[in-house]
């Protein structure tokens, strides 16, 4: 993907049967490690018990672990070197095929193997890594999009730790290197296609072309680009899901375009706010009042509202928790496999609020 600004930093891997231990030296020599982690033999125990569960608990399993790991040797099977550049950390693991084994592994039988293969070959798109960062790495945890599409333009400030699994050393960093080193730590063989300039009328097109998102999860507060997304994505028949917390609620808003290239965007809920948001600049006041309208002002708890009128006087932005963010990302995950694997997902409007579960 053609990208402005920022180059992201991506890890460096030796392949298993495409290296030698020359190029392991090279890459010592060439790079600063500080730490390396051999992980290989440990994994290799782990992809035994994953491939003969019933030797697990034998007292001849570990003489046929031995066995199994001398074939391995004997087939020239050495794993991968993995070097990360923003820790300098090297690591030994095995190769990516047995490290997608062993990540996927506690997902079955909830998940079966050619579901798990499906949600794995998909193209997924996020727009937004503030609340997109528990989306992005929820799905990764989860083995969903081996291919994903990323664009953010801004970068961590120490008000965004609210909500943003990250460190203070990450502060003044782009959102979007935060987010790809800890998907890259997750699964470090994910193809992130990434634009450090955010979404813009000038790389929509690009954003939704090939290879294609199957879905993009919107997670931005331009309302601009809320617009002009989803017109695009209406007319390519990519489905579009956006989670807004609210306070301690949670509105989930699916529209289904890959099932109906005639329905209206934000499923019809806000009349014609879409074409005056087009059809002129944007205040600060403007941005309050479609926020509101956009997400219903039924929806926003009476705190939350008093709040944005306060943005620019006692408050610098609109106020979010982790702990709805939190959930945010493991419900993203749900509604990602729903659609992947062709299970009923309507589109619609829910609002699923803490209060109504857990009081009486």
């Amino acid at each position: 993907m053609h990208t402005k600004g920022t180059n992201i930093l991506k890890p460096l891997i030796l392949r298993d049967g495409e290296y030698s231990y020359g190029d392991i030296e090279t890459l010592r020599e060439t790079y600063p490690v500080t730490e390396t982690i051999d992980l290989y033999e440990a994994q290799s125990s782990e992809v035994f018990d994953v491939l003969f569960p019933p030797l697990r608990f034998d007292p001849v399993r570990n003489q046929e672990f031995s066995e199994f790991l001398t074939k391995r040797h004997s087939k020239s099977a050495e794993g991968d070197w993995i070097y990360f550049p923003w820790s300098q950390k090297l690591l030994h693991t095995v190769c990516e095929t047995e490290l997608l084994l062993l990540r996927t592994n506690r997902n079955k039988n909830i998940i079966n193997n050619e579901e798990q293969r499906l949600l794995s070959d998909c193209v997924v798109g996020i727009v937004g890594l503030s609340i997109g960062n528990s989306i992005a790495t929820s799905l990764a945890y989860s083995g969903i999009g081996r291919t994903m599409k990323l664009a953010e333009f801004d970068d961590i400030e120490t008000t965004n730790l609210n909500r943003i699994r990250a460190g203070l050393q990450t502060v003044g960093s782009p959102k979007l290197q935060v987010a790809s080193e800890e998907i890259y730590e997750i699964d470090p063989h994910i193809n992130l296609l990434t634009i450090p300039n955010g979404l813009t009328k000038e790389n929509l097109a690009e954003f939704l072309g090939k290879p294609a998102p199957r879905f993009v999860f919107e997670a931005i507060d331009d309302f601009e680009m809320k617009v002009r997304l989803r017109i695009a994505a209406c007319s390519a028949g990519i489905p579009v899901i956006m989670l807004t917390n609210l306070g301690d609620s949670i509105l989930i808003d699916v529209e289904r375009y890959d099932l109906n290239r005639t329905l209206p965007i934000f499923n019809g809920l806000i009349g014609n706010v879409s074409e005056e948001i087009l059809s002129k600049p944007i205040s600060e006041a403007d941005k309050q009042k479609y926020a509101v309208e956009i997400v219903g002002k039924e929806n926003v708890p009476r705190r939350a509202i008093e709040s944005l009128s306060e943005i620019g006087e006692t408050l610098i932005g609109r106020p979010q928790l982790m702990s709805t963010v939190t959930v945010s990302g493991g419900i993203a995950a749900y509604l990602a496999r729903r659609i992947i694997l062709g299970e009923p997902l309507p589109s619609g409007r829910k609002l699923i609020r803490f209060d109504e579960v857990f009081l009486p």
